[in-house]
């Protein structure tokens, strides 16, 4: 993805309290990219299985009266968060969120996905898993899961990224796509690789050195990292050491049984990271 350059991003919301901020990092990389902005909610309504053909017309008004709730919902938020310059437009569709997500990510092709996660942990992430989960593991559009402790406070710029790099595959799609947000946003850029325990810092830090490309450093500020542990740990705790607003990080997949599941690292990071995650897709993997 060296010439990521998204031309429209959808905006999932669910219209809870945190639906604000993740509107305004939306209304951020909107303006950073120059995209149009496509805002979606799913509005899902648990019928009952079984019904009475009297109950039909009852629960037809319930329908009709949710989505109008949605869409006025949509509307304040809109006016008071998302400045008049970017074009947009509204969309509530009755359905199930992730299956919705993706089939107007599959009908409209936005160039990116900006959406909030719940941080949801325990007995409930397994049975269900988030949505924004689920959207990471089976779309193939770059998404932005904003977390949504944080998401109330969307920066008024991006002004640090973070961007883990393995230095086995050149060019780096995440360096491309982070490099490019930075010199769009004016950000400085860290380039973090993490070894395991009781390799040589200095060699792999040369390393990591001439493994970013000469352009990356014409187009923004760029300091480079090298850490020794668990993957996952180091990048959240360089990335709250660095005060990183983002984190750019490549996706990476693996098969389980007859199911894509996304890698270890890019899950927790996901789950446990205060900055916001923009998420790359992968078609292969190494974790």
């Amino acid at each position: 993805m060296p010439n990521f350059q998204p031309a429209s991003i959808l905006c999932p919301l669910d219209l809870s309290e945190a639906s604000a901020g993740v509107l305004r990092w939306a209304a951020l990389l909107a303006t950073a990219y120059h995209a149009t902005l496509r805002i979606l909610h799913a509005e899902w309504i648990d019928y009952p299985r079984y019904f009475l053909p009297s109950q039909e017309a009852e629960l037809a008004a319930v329908s009709v009266r949710a989505r109008s709730a949605a869409v006025a919902a949509l509307g304040s938020l809109v006016a008071e968060h998302l400045p008049a310059r970017i074009p947009h437009q509204v969309a509530v569709v009755e359905g199930h969120p992730i299956e919705t997500i993706l089939e107007d990510a599959r009908l409209h092709n936005p160039g990116l996905i900006v959406m909030g996660s719940h941080g949801r942990s325990g007995l409930a992430r397994l049975r269900m898993g988030s949505v924004a989960e689920n959207v990471v593991r089976l779309t193939t559009v770059p998404t932005l899961v904003v977390r949504a402790p944080q998401s109330g406070q969307a920066p008024a710029t991006i002004t640090r990224i973070l961007c883990p790099v393995a230095m086995d595959e050149q060019p780096d799609p995440g360096m491309a796509v982070a490099a490019g947000l930075a010199a769009t946003t004016g950000a400085s850029l860290v380039a973090l690789h993490v070894e395991e325990p009781g390799v040589s810092v200095s060699v792999h830090r040369d390393r990591l050195c001439a493994f970013v490309p000469d352009d990356v450093r014409t187009r923004c500020h760029v300091a480079e990292m090298v850490r020794q542990g668990n993957a996952a740990e180091q990048i959240l705790l360089a990335a709250r050491e660095n005060q990183a607003d983002l984190i750019v990080l490549a996706a990476r997949h693996r098969r389980l049984l007859d199911f894509s599941v996304i890698g270890s690292t890019t899950e927790a990071v996901m789950r446990h990271a205060d900055a916001a995650v923009f998420v790359l897709p992968a078609s292969s993997s190494r974790e």
